[in-house]
């Protein structure tokens, strides 16, 4: 089954730096096949039979060994990525309306959750988040630096990591490769 590792927390704002290589070559060494990774936000795409019940605390120990320290991983299949993709609750419309607005930032973001959420919507002045089952899809017309819903939508679940739309798709092209 062909998966994506996205971790939360790494080399963002000088904190908790790796090289995407070392985490590649960490995944590969733990028996992953097909093993590739995207962008230095810490995304991790790798081939396996193992459930991931089976392989989830496995990783997670072996990263905190090798780097010393703790970062939440969440977990998706292809399948699931698909989803997320086809479950965009706005518009292609909207989604354009805002990104005109200011097209040099990004605007809808994707938070992933290891927890079933409770469907809902939230907005603010300028900003719609809408929860469909483990991610929360989230829109705004300002930068996500300057979000007035980013506290609410971090209160929905522990360990969240948010990826930009461009970031998704991306991803999902890269499984289904």
């Amino acid at each position: 089954m062909r998966y994506v590792a996205l971790f939360r927390g790494i080399n963002v704002g000088g904190k908790n730096r790796i090289k995407m290589q070392e985490l590649k070559e960490l995944f590969i060494e733990l028996g992953f096949t097909d093993v590739r990774s995207y962008i230095q936000s810490g995304n991790i795409l790798f081939t396996t039979d193992r459930q991931l019940t089976d392989f989830s605390a496995e990783v997670e120990a072996a990263f905190e060994k090798r780097f010393d320290f703790f970062v939440p991983i969440l977990y998706r299949t292809k399948a699931e990525m698909i989803g997320v993709r086809d479950r965009l609750p706005f518009t292609q419309e909207k989604v354009a309306e805002v990104e005109k607005k200011d097209p040099k930032i990004s605007h809808l973001y994707v938070y992933f959750s290891a927890d079933q959420l409770i469907q809902q919507e939230l907005s603010a002045l300028g900003e719609w988040a809408v929860v469909a089952e483990k991610d929360i899809y989230y829109l705004a017309e300002q930068s996500i630096r300057f979000s007035k819903l980013t506290t609410k939508i971090n209160q929905l679940s522990k360990g969240l990591t948010a990826r930009n739309w461009k970031t998704v798709t991306r991803l999902i092209a890269l499984l289904e490769e």
